[in-house]
C-alpha cells in the first residue's frame, strides 16, 4: 500500500521510535514499524508503544544504539532506552514465536555474546509476518518509502473489522495458548468480530490455557484490567471458559462485571490504578459476602475468623500465580481494612492512623469501588471522604471530634496495662 493509499502519518509516531527507524535506515538496514502500533495508527488510534523490526542482528543493533540492552535467550531482542520510552527492536524471524518464560527476561550482556554464523531462526520480512499471531498485527510500515506492507491480508481484515489468526487457529493456539486471551482482548478493545474459524477454535482449545506459565497469565490479566475495557474483556474470557481455566480461584459472579465497569470509567477518566487494587477487585464481591455471613446478627466481627477466611481466599491464587508477598500483603490488608471503613469515623486519630498504613491506598480503592457498585454503604464512604480531605488539608487533628452522634459511637473496651490489678 503506497504512501498516498493509507492514512498513517509520521507525525503520530513517537519521536524516539522515528530516531530508531531512521538510524537503522541510514545504516543501510531494512527498518519497519511493526505490530500493534501500525494497526492502531491505521485505525486512527494512539498506540501505547512502538516496536521496530529490522534485518540487523541483535549485536549490530546494539552497536548502533549505546542506550540499549539485549534481552531474551532464545529469540534475542534489543530494548533502546529513552528518557520516557523504551523502543523494542527485533530481527526478522522465520520460526513461530515460542511462549515467553522466565528465560526470556533481561539477560546480562556478558552472557549474551555475539552472533556467530547464520542463525536459522532469522528470516525475511514475509517469514516474520507469517509467524505473528493475527493478520491485523502483521502489518509493516517502511520508513524508506512510507508504504504499508501486508503479506497476510491484514489490511482487508482491518477494513472488515475482523480478527483472524495467521494460519490454522487451533495450531496457533496450541503453540501459545495465551493467544486465546489476546484474541478476545483485541476483539473487545478494537470492537472487532472474531473470524468464525478462530471462534470455534477457542471453544476447542480453552482448557490449554491452564498449562500456561502463571507469570504470563497474571501479566495478561493485569494488562486487561488496565485497558479501560476490563469489564468486557473479563466477560468475554468468562463466556469462552478462559477465566475458569486460567483463574479458578476467582469465583464466577456477575457483580464482578459491575465492579470492573467502575474501574473502566475511572481509567477512562485518566486514573492509574495499582496492580494490587485491580487484582483485589476480583475478590471484592466474595469478600463482602464473607463479611456479611460472619456478621449475621452480631454487631462486631471476629477478626481472627475473617483473617482465616481471607487466607483461604487469597493464598491459593498467590501460591499458584507466584504473586509477590508484598502484593498479597496489600490485597489481604486492603480487603480487611474495608471492615473498618464500613463504620463512619468518630475521631481524627482513627482517620490519621489508618491513612498512614502502606496498604491504605489499596483499601480505599476497593472501598470506593464497593460503594460505587452498591456493595458497600455510600454514607460511610462519604464520611471517610470528608475526613480524608480534612487530613490532607491539615484541618484535622488526633483529638478532633468528627461530629458522630454519641448514641451511635462504637464503645471500646479500655485495655489494662500489663501487670495492672483489677479493682475489687
Amino acid at each position: 500500500m503506497a504512501r498516498h493509499e493509507h492514512s498513517l502519518s509520521r507525525k503520530h509516531i513517537s519521536v524516539n521510535a522515528l530516531k530508531v527507524l531512521y538510524r537503522l535506515h541510514r545504516s543501510r538496514y531494512l527498518s519497519y514499524l511493526v505490530g500493534g502500533g501500525v494497526r492502531d495508527l491505521l485505525l486512527q488510534g494512539r498506540p501505547k508503544d512502538f516496536d521496530v523490526a529490522t534485518n540487523a542482528r541483535p549485536d549490530e543493533i546494539r552497536r548502533l544504539f549505546r542506550n540499549s540492552r539485549v534481552i531474551g535467550r532464545r529469540f534475542r531482542l534489543v530494548h533502546v532506552f529513552f528518557k520516557d520510552e523504551v523502543v523494542e527492536v527485533s530481527t526478522f524471524r522465520a520460526s513461530p514465536e515460542p511462549p515467553e518464560g522466565p528465560e526470556d527476561a533481561e539477560v546480562p550482556e556478558e552472557e549474551v555474546g555475539d552472533v556467530v554464523g547464520e542463525d536459522p531462526t532469522y528470516g525475511t520480512p514475509a517469514e516474520d509476518a507469517r509467524r505473528r499471531d493475527f493478520t491485523v498485527n502483521a502489518l509493516f510500515y517502511s520508513i524508506a518509502d512510507f508504504s504499508v506492507i501486508d503479506y497476510v491480508g491484514g489490511i482487508d481484515d482491518l477494513e472488515r473489522r475482523i480478527l483472524r489468526t495467521i494460519g490454522d487457529p487451533e495450531q496457533r493456539f496450541g503453540e501459545d495458548p495465551v493467544r486465546m486471551m489476546r484474541a478476545l482482548e483485541y476483539s473487545v478493545r478494537l470492537g472487532f468480530a472474531l473470524d468464525p474459524l478462530t471462534e470455534r477454535a477457542l471453544g476447542r482449545c480453552c482448557d490449554l490455557i491452564g498449562e500456561t506459565a502463571p507469570a504470563r497469565l497474571i501479566y495478561e490479566l493485569i494488562e486487561g484490567l488496565h485497558s479501560g475495557h476490563a469489564a468486557g474483556i473479563w466477560e468475554a474470557w468468562t463466556r469462552h471458559g478462559l477465566s475458569r481455566a486460567a483463574f479458578p480461584e476467582v469465583v464466577p459472579d456477575p457483580r464482578i462485571r459491575t465492579v470492573l465497569d467502575c474501574i473502566d470509567r475511572r481509567v477512562g477518566a485518566g486514573e492509574r490504578w495499582p496492580d494490587a487494587s485491580l487484582l483485589g477487585s476480583l475478590f471484592l464481591p466474595r469478600f463482602v459476602d464473607t463479611v456479611e455471613s460472619l456478621c449475621g446478627e452480631r454487631s462486631r466481627l471476629s477478626n481472627p475468623e475473617l483473617l482465616e477466611r481471607l487466607a483461604e481466599m487469597l493464598e491459593p491464587v498467590g501460591a499458584r500465580m507466584h504473586l509477590p508477598h508484598h502484593a498479597l500483603h496489600l490485597i489481604r490488608h486492603g480487603l480487611f481494612t474495608i471492615t473498618k471503613l464500613r463504620r463512619v469515623p468518630e475521631r481524627g486519630r482513627q482517620v490519621i492512623r489508618l491513612a498512614r498504613q502502606d496498604y491504605f491506598p489499596v483499601a480505599w480503592d476497593l472501598f470506593s469501588l464497593g460503594a460505587e457498585s452498591g456493595l458497600l454503604p455510600r454514607d460511610a464512604w462519604a464520611a471517610w471522604s470528608r475526613a480524608l480531605a480534612q487530613v490532607r488539608g491539615g484541618a484535622l487533628g488526633d483529638d478532633d471530634d468528627l461530629g458522630v452522634d454519641p448514641a451511635r459511637r462504637t464503645r471500646r473496651r479500655r485495655r489494662r496495662r500489663p501487670g495492672a490489678r483489677r479493682r475489687t
